[in-house]
């Protein structure tokens, strides 16, 4: 794999905007009890407006995937570099005394992080093309980088400081989204813009397609013209919709995981300073669970069904340990394993988005799947808070995730058996065998 600048900056642009997304969404649980105390609400109130920073800024990728067509995708990713370190900043400069107040701060937050999420994806696809599996899982890494060292770092700023420090430092460590944004480059259209030229001829894509790829040409054609839609996202990739579910589902569990293991550990008893190491033993369990899944991606050695459904077996597990024992040994577990299992996940999920649909629709694929899961998080950090603030425990809250988990096995369940009974190849994808199960 030959690097050159343009791949660098790609590379670069989107391990920072994972590190700080998931790092200050992991570090809102570290101050959670302390608002809900000080705006005197309830935990599904703070908890939804904690997570609307992450949830917003998926939910905003089909309006950013109509704006980049309009601007220039550098322009998108530097004005949303700006306006999430804006967000942070305002929480400092101005500290909120209303509710109100906090969301407007997050939401300017999250609408920056919006703008840079699709931006970095689409210039890291479009930078590596069949090496972005691969290299997708490499910038995961930063996700549990941010999990393991921003929330210690918050609790520390928040304990000798003030919150508004903790808040201002973010807002400056943010700021670095937009020196990274100033190098954002994309080569030529949009696909889900324009019918890329090689694929508008039937005698260039006739051309394209070898016979030893076993590849419809019908196939290729149907997929990529776009005369069926955008919703021919759906009828045209069936291994796509499981992937969709399966997304939904468990992204839904990570948010109120991240959300809500600090304070669980201080409902257990700890203070606040020790009880934010849990989140830091959830990230070194990611950070394993990333350098084993990258292998198994790299060498293919594991179906990508069978390596979603084995995980998610074992978040459902992990999850309802605590309806049985709620003690700090078995809160440690649970948050090694989870990380552990949430980030082997990820690490074949996410990366596989390109395998299981074609060029075309690459684009909506992202775009749908992240509007629908931000959406899907939000109402489950919601879920959880609510359960939290009826039954006074979080062990039925986590039951809760333990449920959506056996849910989440169901359909990883029939995704094996649907890839074991009927494998469907991809067009133009080389790693198209990854979705079989031999």
């Amino acid at each position: 794999m030959g690097l050159n600048a343009r791949k660098i900056h790609s590379f670069v642009g989107r391990c920072l905007y994972l590190f700080l997304l998931n790092g200050t969404m992991k570090a809102y649980g570290v101050i959670l009890e302390r608002t809900v105390s000080s705006f005197h609400t309830n935990h599904a109130m703070v908890g939804f407006i904690f997570t609307f920073q992450t949830c917003l800024a998926f939910m905003t990728a089909p309006a950013v995937n109509l704006l980049q067509g309009r601007l220039s995708p550098r322009i998108v990713a530097v004005v949303g570099g700006f306006l999430a370190s804006a967000g942070f900043v305002c929480q400092a400069v101005i500290p909120p005394t209303a509710l109100w107040q906090l969301l407007m701060a997050l939401t300017i937050t999250g609408l920056g992080f919006g703008m840079v999420n699709f931006v970095t994806l689409v210039c890291l696809k479009d930078a590596f093309g069949k090496e972005y599996p691969t290299v997708f899982t490499v910038t995961v890494f930063s996700i549990y980088v941010g999990i393991c060292t921003l929330p210690p770092l918050l609790e520390y700023l928040t304990r000798n400081f003030s919150e508004s420090v903790g808040m201002l430092f973010f807002g400056g460590l943010t700021s670095s989204l937009v020196i990274s944004g100033i190098f954002t480059e994309v080569n030529g259209e949009s696909p889900s813009d324009e019918v890329p030229e090689d694929l508008s001829s039937e005698g260039n894509m006739d051309a394209d397609v070898e016979e030893d790829d076993n590849v419809s040409v019908d196939r290729v054609r149907h997929a990529c013209d776009g005369t069926t839609g955008r919703f021919s996202l759906f009828t045209e990739h069936h291994e796509f919709v499981f992937l969709f579910v399966s997304f939904i589902l468990n992204f839904s569990g990570y948010l109120s995981w991240s959300i809500y293991l600090v304070p669980y550990g201080e409902y257990l008893g700890l203070d606040s300073a020790t009880a934010v190491w849990l989140s830091t033993i959830g990230g070194i369990g990611g950070l394993f669970g990333k350098a084993s899944g990258l292998p198994l991606l790299r060498r293919k050695c594991l179906a990508i069904p069978l390596g979603v459904l084995i995980p998610t077996i074992l978040l459902a597990v992990s999850y309802g340990m605590t309806l049985f024992q709620d003690g700090l040994g078995i809160l440690a577990v649970m948050s090694i394993v989870s990380g552990y299992c949430l980030s082997i996940w990820g690490c074949l999920v996410q990366a596989m988005i390109p395998l299981t649909v074609c060029d075309y629709h690459f684009n909506d694929a992202i775009a749908i799947s992240a509007f629908f899961s931000g959406a899907a998080g939000m109402m489950g950090v919601i879920f959880t808070g609510a359960v939290f603030d009826v039954s006074d425990s979080y062990r039925y809250s986590f039951a809760m995730l333990a449920v959506e988990g056996l849910v989440g096995t169901v359909v990883s369940l029939m995704w094996y058996w649907s890839s074991s009974v009927s494998p469907v190849n991809k067009p133009g994808t080389e790693n198209s065998h990854l979705l079989n199960s031999e």
